[in-house]
């Protein structure tokens, strides 16, 4: 029997203290981040606990679970610690790793699975969701334990717990991000179950006491939604979230073909790797043992039901993705076609260690574009090159364990670099520096109120600027950039000014108006 290894401990450990500078020093992006924290003040300020709202417009665009824990840090930090937020997603991206390593056991010795567990941390969409402050990593967590515990009802343990368990993890994926949360285990079930050709066999997994177990929990959330924001609300939330998104998306409409696109960059480095590994097993009739079938089959389910999906977004094939690579390394060991797994190591890495730095060097020499990067020291490519010589080395040597550890070490190094310099990016990603400084002007001129600049339409010519009041914690009036630049005089009135933020040269800026 295999004695218990603190090699998940260590790993997890190293990359926490990798991203740390990242998690401390970083600003909250515009897109996302900022629009949760201002929907966050906004229900601790209402009371809201189960109706969300940004600005007075409805938001049921996500469920309530990663809100309430973003409540539970302002309550106990008084402040959007970036810190606590970014573990909302890297905790959960742990816990996913070593539910994959656990299942995989019984078929990978300790040193494959660390090298899964590497290729997984270093894989470019996974690493990039371990640090932002957004669902779909706790999804992804939630998603594999309740494939995880159909699989182990499946090889026979019928306990009651068990039995319980996989709706109750069905449920916190579908309150941590939606539709998604429920399609995928559904579907990914009895697709693994054709394939075994055990179909008939399905009401054994969703049956009366899984549909029970969803309809108790789902009705009470559906049925507090409804008693806190009103009939439209609950409507929007169970139709327009989901029916809509799925067949004619409002948003992120995407072709069907969207995500051949973006495997690639996806699932980089492993890309080629994990496509032509599983395809090639599943071509030639590689057997197979439950455990790998059971990944690959729910990997290719997610990505064809995602495919068929109205709105697309590179993120949302992550629960697919620790699925892949772990199928990826478990059919490795019987995979007969060795020159092939050498060039998909190689090649994209190749690729990578020129490429990456000669995007940075030619971006960074434009005027515009090359903003963001004028600062950042290019020093952050010698870690992550040297990672990438040794991953090529080892995979030239038919290593993939050392393949996998020395890029995963080369990346997290170089994060470290880039983490240590994130200052001179921030103002490019995020409000708060901007923020800062106004609140400063507005300190020395005795100045209490802040307008947002608006195109004739009423939208915000900052991109999102009113959650800006997450920083200036007061919200933004809304101004005309017409009405501001003729009847400022009006604006001001009998205060002490006022301070207008606007866009000058792409860039948000802010312009104060007093008496003199």
């Amino acid at each position: 029997m295999e004695q218990k290894s603190p090699r998940l401990i260590v790993l997890f450990i190293l990359c926490t203290a990798a991203l740390l500078p990242l998690m401390l020093l970083r600003d909250a992006t515009i897109s996302n981040e900022l629009r949760y924290m201002s929907i966050v003040d906004e229900a601790l300020s209402n009371g809201h606990i189960f109706a969300f709202y940004n600005h007075g417009i409805p938001y049921a665009d996500k469920p309530p679970l990663f809100f309430w824990l973003m409540m539970l840090g302002k309550l106990i930090f008084g402040c959007h610690s970036m810190l606590y937020l970014s573990l909302l997603s890297l905790i959960p991206a742990f816990v996913t790793v070593a539910v994959l390593d656990r299942w995989s056991a019984p078929v990978l010795p300790a040193g494959l699975r660390t090298a899964a567990a590497a290729a997984l941390l270093s894989t470019l969409y996974f690493t990039v969701s371990m640090m932002a402050v957004r669902m779909d990593m706790m999804m992804t967590m939630f998603i594999t334990l309740a494939l995880y515990t159909f699989y182990r009802i499946y090889e026979g343990d019928s306990r009651l717990s068990l039995r319980i368990a996989f709706p109750v993890y069905v449920f916190f994926a579908i309150f941590s991000k939606g539709a998604v949360g429920f399609l995928v285990p559904l579907l990914c079930v009895p697709a693994f179950l054709a394939v075994k050709k055990q179909l008939r066999s399905i009401g054994r997994y969703w049956g009366w006491l899984t549909w029970g177990v969803l309809l108790v929990l789902c009705g009470t959330w559906f049925l507090m939604a409804y008693l806190e924001g009103g009939g439209e609300y609950l409507h929007n939330l169970l139709f327009h979230q989901t029916v809509d998104r799925a067949v004619n998306a409002f948003n992120h409409k995407e072709p069907f073909y969207f995500y051949l696109l973006h495997y690639w960059y996806i699932m980089f480095p492993w890309c080629l790797l994990a496509a032509g590994v599983i395809a090639i097993a599943f071509i030639r009739r590689q057997k197979m043992d439950d455990r790998t079938l059971m990944m690959a089959c729910s990997a290719i389910t997610i990505l064809v039901m995602l495919s068929l999906v109205s709105g697309k977004l590179d993120i949302y094939l992550l629960p697919a993705v620790g699925l892949a690579i772990y199928a990826t390394v478990m059919l490795l060991p019987a995979f007969k076609a060795r020159r092939f797994v050498k060039w998909a190591i190689v090649i994209p890495l190749a690729l990578a260690a020129v490429a990456l730095p000669a995007a940075f060097f030619i971006i960074r020499g434009d005027e515009a574009a090359g903003a963001p990067l004028r600062n950042l020291s290019p020093w952050l490519f010698v870690p992550l090159d040297a990672g990438i010589i040794a991953a090529i080395v080892a995979a030239c040597r038919d290593n993939f364990k050392a393949a996998a550890c020395s890029f995963a070490a080369g990346l997290y190094l170089a994060l470290v670099v880039f983490g240590l310099q994130i200052k001179h990016v921030n103002p490019f990603i995020g409000y708060r520096t901007i923020c800062e400084e106004a609140m400063v002007a507005a300190q020395e001129k005795g100045i209490d109120r802040y307008v947002l600049a608006t195109f004739p339409d009423g939208v915000s010519m900052m991109k999102r600027g009113e959650n800006a009041d997450v920083y200036l914690g007061q919200p933004l009036e809304m101004q005309p950039l017409s009405v501001i630049e003729t009847a400022v005089d009006s604006l001001v009135g009998d205060t002490n000014g006022i301070i207008v933020f606007t866009i000058t040269d792409k860039r948000p800026t802010f312009v104060v108006y007093g008496h003199d």
